[in-house]
């Protein structure tokens, strides 16, 4: 029987750390690329769907919203029918158009959103989205 020399003992256990880090780098991507980012808005409007949508994130625009019960609101604040014309109005006077963007609830009556178009439109505010989910 044969003996191990003394001075050729075990060596001591090393956990190598560079596989955990990698692991833990694909998670962390992972969970980056699969989370969803929401714009909250103080008004509660349930957004109909649309399969085919496209992205709405806009850059010098005007929000346009209508709840439930068919209140209107301007960039989050409400507004008569009026006082709604009499802002894009003012705003299609702009040197640069503001883009529009309405955002409806999926139980509002067509005729609500018709006619926000319609005001858009009369006043000249052509580039406009519609919200959805």
């Amino acid at each position: 029987m044969r003996r191990i020399p003394a001075s050729r003992g075990r060596k001591s256990p090393r956990i190598d750390i560079v596989p955990l880090v990698d692991v833990l780098m694909v998670l962390i991507v992972f969970f980056l690329v699969t989370m969803q980012f929401r714009n909250l808005r103080a008004i509660n409007v349930r957004l109909p769907k649309i399969e085919t949508a496209g992205s709405n994130l806009l850059q010098n625009e005007i929000v346009l919203s209508v709840d439930r019960e068919g209140n209107y609101y301007l960039n989050d604040s409400e507004l008569s029918e009026r006082k709604l014309e009499v802002a894009l109005r003012t705003a299609s006077q702009l040197p640069q158009k503001p883009k529009v963007l309405i955002v409806a609830d999926e139980d509002v009556p067509l005729k609500k959103v018709t006619r926000l178009v319609d005001i858009c439109r009369s006043n000249e505010l052509q580039d406009f989205r519609l919200q959805s989910r």
